[in-house]
């Protein structure tokens, strides 16, 4: 029974299962890629503003969600925001246990109610999350509706058993291209050591951070530009962003992977990125039946048998790119999915996690500085 102010909000999958709950955030409908996140109770404000969750509909599956409330849109001295990973929410939906009214946190300017609410995103809480996240994992990630109602509305659930049966699957559209800039963006530190070419396919804002951190220009060129292009600004490396959706729709960044692997240039590549590297060196990608999403994934070094917390967000992997050269590195230690590559005598490198994690483990920071040894900085 809902209360005279809260709002119906439903919850609807393709085969007609649906879950009722109460909605906050925007009114509305919507419809996308049913997918959970492992995250802790820190990081939603990361995770909403992850380019890599365009056109997903994201369960949390912790408990308690937004307890510390959400900071203002503040940027630092380059002029990226300090505390998201975007410009604004990237999530199509958003599902959690409960939602917290009254968040704690001396940056905090506004509750995830009406974080939501500003950037036109439904949520739906109070519903059974651990039951949805058994459901992708025993089924699959799946396309799937929220539906978030007005006071007082009484939602059709016939009408969105039809709705949804409608819904198109938001890997067939080409997400980068719908995340990446426009524009070509410079950041410069004080007496940089070295330059970076960024091809966004959605990066994160930490990954820009801890470049600027150990002293690279970043030059930011969209998804689609050309190497001969990227080149021309005589960088000491290229970076390979992470993203959303399908790698093989990221035609021009394997194109232009191939050339930095044929060139031998310092080449970086996370998560999309490693995909689409392993994509240029022969290999393939495929599917993952529920992906690795969250901050508590563990990979291991194939060489020493090292161990690393990471975090996570992907839904495709690559394989078969054990050819011209490059080897894997990096396994899931749950799955034995690839979670690295490198070239066994260029300076070519790329991780399926992301060592950038804000918040998350710092494991993996080194890869950083990795990079930084094979430019010959």
């Amino acid at each position: 029974m809902l209360y005279k102010n809260e709002r119906p909000a439903i919850l609807m999958f393709q085969d007609g299962r649906y879950f009722k709950g109460i909605g906050f955030g925007a009114s509305k409908q919507v419809t996308g890629e049913l997918v959970f996140n492992t995250m802790t109770g820190a990081g939603y404000n990361e995770t909403l503003t992850d380019p890599s969750y365009q056109g997903q509909i994201v369960t949390m599956t912790h408990p308690l969600v937004g307890n510390y409330g959400v900071p203002p849109w503040e940027k630092d001295k380059y002029g990226i925001f300090r505390h998201f990973e975007s410009d604004s929410i990237k999530v199509t939906g958003f599902i959690v246990n409960e939602c917290c009214k009254q968040p704690s946190h001396y940056k905090s300017v506004k509750t995830l109610d009406d974080f939501l609410r500003d950037e036109d995103v439904p949520g739906i809480e109070w519903v059974d999350t651990r039951a949805i996240t058994k459901i992708l994992r025993e089924e699959g990630v799946q396309v799937g509706l929220l539906s978030v109602f007005n006071p007082g509305e009484e939602p059709n659930i016939e009408q969105l058993k039809e709705d949804v049966k409608r819904a198109e699957d938001p890997n067939l559209r080409h997400l980068v291209s719908e995340v990446s800039t426009n524009s070509i963006q410079t950041y410069s530190p004080p007496n940089p050591k070295g330059r970076v070419v960024v091809l966004d396919c959605g990066v994160k804002l930490n990954i820009l951070r801890n470049f600027l951190a150990r002293k690279l220009e970043i030059i930011l060129v969209p998804y689609n530009y050309d190497y001969e292009k990227i080149m021309s600004y005589n960088p000491n490396g290229v970076f390979i962003s992470n993203g959303p959706g399908d790698p093989d729709m990221c035609i021009n960044a394997i194109e232009v992977c191939k050339q930095l692997i044929h060139n031998n240039i310092p080449t970086f590549g996370i998560c999309l990125g490693n995909q689409i590297l392993g994509i240029a060196a022969g290999g393939y990608k495929y599917k993952l039946k529920y992906g690795h999403r969250g901050g508590n994934k563990t990979v291991i070094n194939v060489n020493t048998n090292r161990c690393y917390i990471t975090s996570q967000n992907h839904g495709f992997c690559v394989k078969d790119f054990e050819k011209n050269g490059f080897k894997e590195y990096l396994k899931n230690i749950d799955d034995e999915t690839n979670e690295g590559l490198l070239h066994e005598s260029k300076p070519i490198f790329a991780v399926q996690f992301h060592p950038e994690a804000c918040p998350g483990p710092l494991d993996s920071l080194y890869l950083f500085d990795k990079f930084i040894e094979l430019m010959e900085l």
